[in-house]
């Protein structure tokens, strides 16, 4: 059996199509690693966030959740005694924001930061 010029044209587009196909997969999956990635920060930051205003605890920390560091910042509003800006950001391992969450905060007298 002789292959002609059209069979080994016809072979080479399949192999051609399948190896598209088989890209457009890998790419989606690495799409979709990332985007559980940012999901895990937002549940970690919103855990700390819960966290830090229940237990009123208003100091800087940072969290190392293996591939996630959550950074928790707590700093004065426009010069007011009372009134803190609370910021949390998480980032992976290579230092990118993942996600980042600020809420104004009033904290009394007997609960000021260290």
């Amino acid at each position: 059996m002789a292959s002609t010029l059209v069979e080994a044209i016809i072979a080479m587009l399949i192999i051609t199509i399948a190896f598209s196909m088989a890209m457009v997969l890998m790419l989606n999956i690495s799409k979709n690693s990332n985007n559980s990635l940012k999901t895990k920060a937002y549940i970690l930051a919103n855990d700390i966030m819960v966290q830090t205003k229940s237990e009123k605890s208003y100091i800087d920390q940072e969290f190392n959740y293996g591939n996630i560091i959550v950074k928790k910042i707590v700093s004065e509003y426009e010069n007011n005694e009372e009134l803190f800006q609370l910021n949390i950001s998480a980032y992976d391992s290579r230092n990118h924001k993942l996600f980042e969450q600020n809420e104004l905060i009033i904290i009394e007298n007997e609960f000021k930061r260290n």
